[in-house]
């Protein structure tokens, strides 16, 4: 099969016009070199501005799934009459030996809404010629991988697969504790990739019951930045600490602010970059506790492009990234940082110890740290002498190149997919 039969159907959510799939970018170069024709539907636009650079090579379809509310009230019915439904309410019963709750029963009820729509959209608005071969691939295991799954039954030959990362992964990050449709994903698809062996590991031991096992593999995302870096010097100046992540309650970003109230003597300077609801109640919490403290700087540079936090990285001396979140899969903040040789602190949930190897390339903690906890590790790492500091940077460049490169990562990913139309 050569490159000028494939032809790849992307499901997003809201790439390139948002910032939520900066890594996605990256990733379509390798792609583009094993597919001729590219298509991105995206599923969330949220304005005309692009963020991200598409080649001119891959279209652009924008798809509304979104219910309107006749479509939710009208869709009582299906709690009666559809399979698909009925079959889910099962599962949860059966194989979750969970309630089903009212929360659960309008999750699942949208979630079927919306892939049949998606699903119909993308056959009307996506030409597809008879010689081409079809892939078809959701960027994330959520509506669209169902709707994945929806065509992938109109069309047996198609090539269907989705990527697997945390909120789309973790029953105990979702609001109702339950993700729908995960029986009809995992055994409806060619295969699942999950970012992380973490991932991996959490869907065959929670889902044993209801996934095939062959069709799930573990895909890193992956990272391109400098190869050659320069000299960190670390003296005369104040200890740079740095974070990246949406303001919202998920990320415990007022635990940073609470940490560095303990912090005395230490000069340091804190960016963070991204935004959120929780934007206000942090710049005044940081003016309240932070501003009196005179060995203390703070910058909230709000949500920019990801090249420029690339960018940031590559003119800036930054001595330590920090995450707090409560969870998370593995984040691709703390691969960025660690591609520049900058070891993080963060929390030991999800498949962050992949990364943060304690000791090595940073430290893990307790999810439920104390911030008193957290200022003594960041004391600690600024007080390391040069030789051991530089070994942990080094080792942070070295885990990044090792496990999180592009250039390893994608065509490895390429390769796998490839091999499904061979099975």
């Amino acid at each position: 099969m050569s490159s000028s039969d494939r032809h790849l159907i992307i499901v997003c959510s809201n790439f390139p016009f948002g910032f939520g799939e900066p890594f996605l970018e990256v990733e379509l170069t390798y792609l583009k070199q094993e597919f001729q024709k590219i298509t991105i539907c995206t599923t969330g636009k949220v304005d005309d501005i692009k963020q991200f650079e598409v080649p001119d090579s891959v279209s652009l379809i924008e798809l509304n799934p979104n219910p309107t509310f006749l479509e939710k009230a009208c869709s009582i019915w299906r709690l009666v009459f559809d399979t698909e439904v009925r079959n889910e309410l099962r599962v949860i019963s059966e194989d979750y030996h969970g309630s089903r709750s009212f929360g659960k029963v309008k999750t699942l009820l949208v979630s079927r809404i919306r892939a049949l729509k998606m699903k119909s959209q993308i056959s009307t608005k996506v030409e597809v010629k008879p010689e081409e071969n079809l892939f078809l691939y959701s960027y994330w295991t959520d509506d669209a991988a169902l709707a994945i799954s929806y065509l992938k039954e109109e069309n047996s030959k198609a090539i269907s697969f989705c990527r697997l990362h945390g909120w789309d992964l973790y029953f105990e990050r979702s609001q109702y504790h339950y993700l729908p449709f995960r029986k009809t994903i995992f055994n409806g698809l060619d295969a699942v990739f999950a970012i992380s062996e973490n991932g991996r590991n959490y869907l065959l031991s929670h889902f044993s019951s209801i996934i095939n096992e062959g069709r799930i593999y573990q895909s890193r995302l992956g990272i391109r930045t400098v190869d050659k870096l320069e000299p960190h010097e670390r003296n005369f100046r104040r200890f740079k600490l740095i974070s990246c992540s949406n303001l919202i309650p998920i990320k415990r970003v007022h635990l940073i602010v609470k940490a560095l109230s303990h912090i005395e003597g230490l000069e340091i300077e804190w960016t963070h970059f991204g935004d959120g609801p929780e934007k206000d109640s942090l710049v005044s919490m940081c003016e309240k506790v932070l501003g009196p403290k005179e060995n203390i700087q703070f910058h909230f540079l709000g949500r920019v492009p990801n090249w420029k936090v690339l960018e940031y990285y590559s003119t800036h001396m930054v001595d330590l990234f920090i995450s707090l979140s409560r969870y998370d899969g593995i984040p691709v903040s703390i691969m960025e940082a660690m591609s520049f040789g900058i070891p993080a602190i963060a929390t030991d949930v999800g498949g962050v110890s992949e990364i943060v190897i304690n000791g090595k390339t940073g430290f893990l903690l307790d999810q439920e740290i104390n911030p008193k906890d957290v200022a003594e590790v960041i004391q600690h790492l600024s007080s390391l002498d040069t030789k051991d500091y530089n070994a942990m940077r080094a080792e942070a460049k070295n885990i990044w190149g090792t496990f999180y490169s592009a250039d390893i990562n994608y065509p490895e990913f390429c390769k796998r997919v490839l091999t499904l139309s061979e099975r």
